[in-house]
């Protein structure tokens, strides 16, 4: 959960952020999100994705798999978050540091790196994108399919249900300062397709 004192996001006097069916016990509304966004992931090949890589991809991605539970799917938050000690992006800075880090996502020249170049690559985009943590909530889990859309655009695959979520979590924290754990995990998780 994140730290933010006072949040517009959550009910009062709780953690729980408010949501489109009035849960306010933390683990029932964590258990239906947990379903309801794997349903949702499961489905998402046949939704209108826009095309390329922009912020305007990102929200979609993040609107598609929360609409049913979040008010706020799809956009970006307006206030500072934490986790533990680490403070996330100025919520004031998304919008210039989304578009900077969009800029260097280029599918074409993706394509053309060595395996390892681009395991680099996604491995950079990945760590950017969770440092500013541009939603409330649902951040990793929007990240991961970003990702695997463009493991898949650039010909390879990637099934984040194969690893560990704890591996993926102590991964994208340690990132931050070193991101040779991170690298190693996708290494082993991404696959060219045949």
């Amino acid at each position: 959960m994140y730290d933010a004192i006072n949040s517009k996001y959550t009910y009062k006097g709780t953690d729980v952020l408010k949501n489109k069916l009035g849960i306010q016990d933390e683990e029932l509304l964590k258990e239906y999100e947990t379903r309801m966004v794997a349903f949702k992931i499961a489905t998402i090949s046949s939704a209108k994705i826009p095309k390329g890589y922009t912020p305007e991809r990102l929200k979609f991605i993040h609107k598609y798999l929360f609409e049913d539970i979040f008010y706020f799917a799809g956009e970006y938050r307006e206030e500072n978050i934490t986790k533990g000690n680490f403070r996330f992006s100025q919520y004031e800075y998304i919008e210039e540091n989304i578009k900077r880090i969009f800029k260097e996502i280029d599918i074409e020249q993706m394509k053309k790196m060595s395996f390892n170049d681009f395991i680099k690559k996604v491995s950079y985009i990945m760590t950017e994108l969770n440092v500013l943590h541009p939603f409330r909530e649902g951040n990793g889990r929007t990240i991961r399919e970003l990702v695997r859309e463009i493991c898949f655009d650039c010909g390879y695959v990637i099934d984040w249900y194969e690893i560990n979520h704890d591996d993926i979590l102590s991964a994208s924290i340690k990132a931050v300062i070193d991101e040779k754990e991170q690298i190693k995990m996708l290494k082993r998780s991404i696959k060219k397709m045949n």
